[in-house]
């Protein structure tokens, strides 16, 4: 059985830990092996979840962000994450006739056919038309008392900083509940893979009033909202102690998460940085043209000096928010990625901030750099944009940036970006010295968590450096199934109890690719837009 706690970081897990609130995590992490788990670079959903499930890097699989930009238009839309020809791992157990039920897990939409069962996850779009489940009929599958699960496991009505949106995931979670009992005890696996995502999403809505540098720390609120995010791990805990109930004592558990938290600097941040060197255009060459460029200038920088004007923003309820940035947008006064000109800019940044690429005539048809150029600019990116020190800890507010022709390997690679950001993680729980910094901000860090526990597995601290693309082939391993010629990840054989360690790792000649992608998928404008929503409501996109 493997359990994803998306988001989720031993920054938060061991205080609640020491204060006896994670009973089922103290027990596993007593019991069994854990260590700190390495996410992709950068630490993105899809691309994290795809390498979760095939073991390999995004060179080879191909998905690298939530959108993709057309070389010809510049135009963004949300990635597909179908389209690569990866086998996953349900797929090969498929191949053994090893049965597999996998729910909420993160970007499997839309559903192949497998088997098994399969009830996708984040990233589906929420619409009366989508379908999202294999088999179709899960009427079919589930008694009539379960049938109102059959629903994408996120709040409907409510995306904000409200208790309405606290106690829908509340319910979202008991009806889960409900759903895993049946499907874990009345329904035949071998291999079981459920992702909870409240730990993800409250982080993103919450993560400020954790955070002792912000001034939500201190707010009237913050004392309320802070146990909201700690009740959420709470009940993934309580949940996941029932699980392993429910599953057996022979049952091995692989418990994970994509990435983990933290607090870093918002990728308003960024851009402005790339303004201020020249990097980035809102120079359309049209009449008032010029006016635009200094509005939009002045409105990033507004932006980043006065952070209360986000926080304030981000308090509104969802549809008022919504009202004030498009008025804003509307009039050229909010930093947005829709008003820079990518045709004039030599950097043009996703919009989730942690990738860039240069444009050169290579990829795009209208690009402005040639190869000498982009070599250099590489040079240049790398030392100014490390340069920059965050005031209050003297530490650099980007840790690290690394090119992408030496993260990424496989056939695809070239669709990756040319350089990658790493923020830096500024949260500290253990310090009690705590400069006021305003502009942090909750969002994805690199270390994750990885726990593992059951009868072949070890009691153990790891201190090696392990991956997400280690997982794969490690589950492979524990179904004592081949591990195919081209999964870039290693059995992790210091997680294994001494005689599952002993086992000979089977090695395949075969790929773990399809001839062709195994679906093609068409969203509708409603299904696109559904999309986009849930990435503005994690702040994944403008």
């Amino acid at each position: 059985m493997v359990v994803g706690f998306d988001g989720a970081t031993f920054d938060v897990i061991n205080p609640l830990i020491a204060n006896g609130r994670l009973p089922t995590l103290a027990h596993l992490l007593k019991n069994g092996v854990h260590g700190t788990l390495h996410s992709t670079i950068p630490p993105i959903t899809p691309t994290a979840w795809t390498t979760v499930l095939t073991g390999k890097n995004p060179g080879k699989h191909g998905i690298f962000d939530f959108q993709e930009m057309d070389p010809q238009t510049y135009a963004r839309s949300p990635v597909y994450t179908d389209r690569h020809r990866e086998k996953t791992i349900w797929d090969l157990l498929g191949e053994a006739n090893i049965s597999s039920i996998i729910t909420d897990v993160p970007y499997t939409y839309p559903p192949r056919p497998l088997n098994g069962l399969m009830l996708t996850g984040y990233g589906t779009p929420r619409t009366n038309e989508t379908l999202f489940t294999f088999p179709e009929a899960w009427e079919m599958v589930l008694p009539s008392d379960l049938h109102d699960q059959i629903r994408i496991a996120q709040p409907v009505a409510n995306f904000d900083r409200s208790q309405a949106y606290i106690d829908e995931w509340r319910e979202v979670m008991n009806g889960r509940s409900r759903l895993l009992k049946h499907l874990l005890t009345q329904q035949d696996w071998g291999f079981f893979f459920h992702v909870f995502s409240i730990t993800d999403n409250l982080a993103h809505v919450l993560w400020t009033y954790l955070e002792p540098s912000h001034p939500n720390y201190n707010r009237a609120e913050a004392p309320a909202y802070r146990e909201a995010l700690f009740d959420a791990y709470a009940q993934c805990d309580h949940l996941l102690g029932k699980m392993l109930e429910w599953a057996g004592p022979d049952c091995n558990l692989l418990l994970m998460s994509d990435h983990g938290f933290g607090s870093v600097y918002p990728r308003q941040y960024l851009f402005q940085r790339l303004v201020d060197g020249g990097y980035l255009n809102y120079d359309s060459g049209d009449s008032g043209s010029s006016l635009r460029d200094v509005l939009m200038k002045s409105a990033i920088r507004t932006y980043n000096s006065f952070p209360f004007l986000r926080e304030w923003v981000k308090n509104l309820r969802p549809n008022q928010a919504a009202a004030l940035k498009n008025s804003l947008k509307s009039g050229g006064l909010l930093p947005s990625n829709d008003a820079i000109n990518y045709q004039k800019s030599r950097v043009l940044p996703s919009d989730f901030g942690l990738q860039l690429w240069l444009n050169h005539q290579k990829r795009f048809s209208n690009g402005l750099l040639n190869e000498e150029e982009t070599a250099v600019l590489i040079q240049q990116l790398n030392q100014y944009l490390t340069t920059d020190l965050d005031k209050a800890t003297q530490q650099p507010i980007i840790k690290s940036v690394y090119q992408g022709a030496s993260q990424y390997h496989g056939e695809f690679s070239w669709l990756g970006p040319d350089l990658i950001i790493e923020n830096q993680n500024f949260y500290n729980p253990g310090s009690t010295s705590h400069v006021p910094n305003p502009k942090l901000e909750g969002s994805h860090t690199h270390k994750g968590i990885f726990v593992g526990y059951g009868p072949d597995l070890n009691t153990a601290v790891l201190n090696k450096e392990i991956s997400l693309q280690d997982l794969a082939p490690t589950m492979l391993h524990l179904l004592d199934q081949p591990i195919p010629i081209d999964m870039d990840g290693q059995v992790i054989k210091e997680a294994l109890s001494d005689e599952m360690a002993k086992k000979p790792i089977h090695k395949s000649d075969q790929a773990a690719q399809y001839d062709t992608p195994q679906t093609q998928t068409k969203l509708s404008d409603d299904e696109e837009e559904a999309i986009k929503t849930q990435l503005r409501q994690l702040g994944y996109i403008d």
